[in-house]
């Protein structure tokens, strides 16, 4: 599909057919389609790998399997951080992994599951895996459950990215987490989009599900701990302060960010370009505002591009 702005409704909302990415599509997502299309036409046949510090529920993660790049990325919450592992490095393997396993109907099913796959392969292999039968859980809880047969047949379709790549679960505005994902420093693409405001749509997974996805990837030594939820510094702070860290680790990449006015409706795309050229003083290169069209009742969806050199 090639960029063509403003885009349309069908093509800003994800696809509920798409192999990989139709496991788990947050309200807020976007099409990976057009995501691939944004980076084709932004980046081009240069673009090595695909990093997302604000990863959620996985679409970039399924742009950068649909597109065969690697995918970096960080997400602070342990269900969604296990929602986008399972889409950026899960393969057929992993889920013969789980066929053999009791089918996951509901949390308490997930448990025995999650018992069981520890003894069926080595380390990264079992966490992967983990993460795939975290997504079938979170399908079972919201009555919309998924069969292992389904999943494989997904990901015969759309096989990942042979070259490695990674994802932790931190908070992408403090260092502890780029620290561990050794993000490329060139040929990349930094696609994401921070939480446009408060009222954005929020995961709302059981409890139990939120402890077994954490108790996975601390397990696997990619949870970073927190001490406290990070401050709410607005969109522009937000995205600033994660900027800065992602600039401290990458030399040249071209950056994408999504943003939707937040829940009073301001704009914060200038605010933005303004505060990462001061907080990163002749590294902003050919900044602009692309607008895409409006699709919420937030208002219109705009890309914020730059290269970051």
């Amino acid at each position: 599909m090639a960029l063509s702005l403003p885009l349309d409704a069908e093509r800003y909302h994800p696809d509920p057919r798409e192999p990989v990415d139709r496991w788990f599509q947050a309200a807020s997502a976007s099409n990976v389609r057009t995501t691939t299309a944004v980076v084709a036409d932004l980046v081009g046949p240069s673009c090595g790998a695909v990093v997302d510090p604000f990863a959620g529920g996985g679409s970039s993660a399924a742009a950068a399997r649909l597109m065969g790049l690697p995918f970096f990325g960080i997400e602070i919450d342990p269900v969604l951080a296990c929602v986008s592992m399972a889409k950026s490095r899960a393969t057929v393997r992993h889920a013969r992994m789980l066929q053999g396993l009791p089918p996951i109907r509901d949390l308490d099913s997930l448990h025995p599951v999650l018992a069981m796959l520890s003894t069926c392969g080595g380390a990264d292999e079992v966490t992967v895996a983990s993460c795939l039968a975290v997504v079938l859980a979170l399908r079972a809880s919201r009555g919309a459950p998924l069969g292992y047969v389904e999943v494989a047949d997904d990901l015969a379709r759309r096989p990942p990215s042979a070259a490695a790549g990674r994802l932790v679960c931190a908070d992408a505005t403090a260092s502890e987490g780029w620290r561990d994902l050794s993000v490329p420093q060139e040929h990349a693409v930094l696609y994401t989009s921070p939480q446009f405001g408060r009222r954005s749509p929020l995961l709302g997974a059981p409890a139990g599900l939120t402890v077994a996805a954490r108790g996975i990837l601390t397990t696997a030594g990619t949870d970073h701990d927190r001490a406290a939820a990070p401050q709410d510094a607005g969109f522009a702070g937000t995205t600033v302060a994660m900027l800065r860290q992602a600039a401290s680790r990458m030399r040249r990449a071209t950056v994408v960010i999504e943003h939707e006015p937040d829940d009073e409706g301001h704009d914060a795309t200038q605010e933005v370009l303004e505060q990462a050229a001061a907080a990163l003083p002749g590294r902003v290169h050919g900044a602009r505002v692309i607008a895409c069209g409006q699709f919420t009742w937030r208002g219109p969806l705009s890309l914020i591009v730059f290269d970051l050199r």
